[in-house]
């Protein structure tokens, strides 16, 4: 600080510290100093929330991910494993005997059925149970948004007789 301002402020009047606070009396204990009273003050600590754990926030950004990235992949897989089966079936001709392998396409159909279904529906049940109502609303609508679709194409049955010839052999 410059010795201009320094000066200035030690020139300038003090004015006394006001407070919403009215001052005490002097108790026996104070006969000594008379000269200052300080008001008492009741201070009453402020509880802060705690934030919320990032772990949690991590988890559900992760299966946010997991779904919305996956399940249009496992769909892609789904398509590309039905038209390498359509074009071995083209390939192998007018031959009778040969059957394609469904095994891929089986495969793909189950990836598809985990990561549409499977995780939003796990994922708005543990939000429930973790009390985290945001999430909770948010993964069943992501659980919506797929099965509508999905099974608006492939009906339950169908899909449950397809999963099940996959499955049995």
């Amino acid at each position: 600080m410059s010795p201009k301002k320094r000066q200035r402020r030690k020139s300038a009047p003090r004015r006394p510290r006001t407070s919403g606070h009215q001052p005490t009396a002097p108790t026996a204990d104070d006969d000594n100093d008379h000269s200052t009273v300080r008001p008492t003050t009741n201070r009453t600590p402020v509880v802060l929330p705690d934030p919320p754990d990032r772990r949690i926030t991590a988890l559900w950004v992760a299966l946010t991910v997991l779904w919305a990235l996956g399940t249009p992949l496992a769909l892609a897989n789904l398509l590309f494993a039905a038209l390498d089966m359509q074009e071995a079936a083209l390939a192998a001709g007018g031959d009778p005997t040969a059957t394609p392998d469904m095994s891929a396409v089986g495969n793909a159909l189950i990836w598809v059925l985990i990561l549409a279904l499977l995780v939003p529906a796990a994922s708005a049940v543990a939000a429930a149970i973790l009390r985290r109502r945001i999430a909770a609303i948010g993964f069943t609508a992501a659980l919506v948004v797929s099965a509508v679709p999905l099974f608006w194409v492939m009906p339950p049955p169908d899909l449950w007789d397809a999963l099940r010839a996959h499955l049995t052999g």
